[in-house]
């Protein structure tokens, strides 16, 4: 009986339920916001695609970059106006055993291309969550926060801000 728990002991021993590898996500969603200066709203969709190094025991870090497909910027004062956003987000993470995992991202290459107005650049930060209790996908809420600071190589004055949500569905794959 001994040498069969320690056969058994040995097994589960050398088996490994931990791995490190890389972690490629693929997402579509669709944002939903307030800005500031001028006030009004932004909404639209957007690509993505996150790539990270996954570490053995739940953590994993990467990039993030994201393609805002369309978007409309709808101020109170003034028309509104289609644009087009890509921001290239350095991520951290962590993936729970218990359905869930979790993400925050600080957006270091900003843009905002809009067909009248110009060229914004700015800086942002995010906060996600994520639902993995659906086979392959994972359903997920973020709080995007940015913050613009020059338009067409000026600098813009004051504050302009987004405050926004985003809902999507990724395709979280690691090998």
């Amino acid at each position: 009986m001994k040498k069969l728990l320690l056969v058994f002991a040995l097994a589960l021993g050398f088996t490994s339920v931990s791995h490190a590898g890389i972690l490629i996500e693929p997402y579509l969603g669709y944002e939903m916001g307030k800005t500031k200066n001028p006030d009004g709203k932004f909404d639209g969709s957007q690509v993505g695609l996150r790539l990270a190094y996954a570490a053995p025991i739940f953590f994993w870090g990467g990039l993030d970059y994201t393609l805002g497909v369309s978007g409309t910027s709808k101020p109170d004062s003034l028309p509104n106006e289609d644009g087009k956003r890509s921001t290239l987000y350095g991520v951290v993470g962590m993936d729970f055993p218990i359905l869930l995992r979790a993400w925050v991202g600080y957006g270091f290459m900003d843009e905002m291309k809009f067909e009248n107005s110009g060229k914004a650049k700015g800086t942002s930060y995010k906060v996600g969550v994520g639902f993995t209790g659906l086979p392959f996908i994972s359903l997920n809420l973020e709080y995007v926060n940015e913050k613009f600071t020059e338009l067409d190589g000026v600098t813009i004055p004051g504050d302009t801000k987004n405050d926004s949500y985003v809902l999507s569905v990724s395709l979280p794959l690691e090998f």
